[in-house]
């Protein structure tokens, strides 16, 4: 009987070790994408030729999209840190109220919030534009003043 529950013990903590293998092993894949991510967004942001390339029919002029870029880098490298666990729900509302106090941050989620929650994969996906998305109401709700 000792045996038997050597076995399950030993199945346990390798089965819990597999489990947070996989846990880092998405969390590494999460943060190179983001990585790539953040180059093509620099280099789109940056480059007038890639940004008329890219700018879909009915989005902002050049100059405007290119700062809303930007504000999607920034965006961008939130939820990617939401995700891994790097920011956690309080903090991640800070930092979404610091974003929704600058008339970028608010033009930004005004032109492409609704976008970003057709496109949520899961869970943390939606968490993270809900919170997004109040903090936006708040600030829009409130009429602030662009800092």
């Amino acid at each position: 009987m000792k045996t038997l529950y050597a076995v399950l013990a030993a199945t346990a903590v390798g089965a819990a070790r597999l489990v947070q293998s996989e846990r880092q092993n998405r969390q590494r894949l999460a943060l190179h994408a983001e990585e790539m991510h953040q180059v093509w967004l620099s280099e789109v942001a940056s480059d007038p030729e890639l940004r008329a390339m890219w700018t879909a029919p009915g989005e902002p002029p050049a100059e405007e999209y290119a700062r809303l870029l930007h504000c999607n880098r920034l965006i961008s490298f939130l939820s990617v840190k939401y995700r891994v666990g790097l920011l956690d729900t309080a903090s991640l509302r800070i930092q979404a109220r610091w974003v929704m106090e600058r008339e970028v941050g608010r033009a930004y989620w005004t032109t492409f919030g609704a976008f970003r929650e057709k496109e949520a994969m899961d869970r943390t996906d939606r968490s993270f534009n809900t919170i997004m998305a109040d903090e936006h109401a708040a600030l829009v709700d409130a009429g602030t003043v662009a800092t």
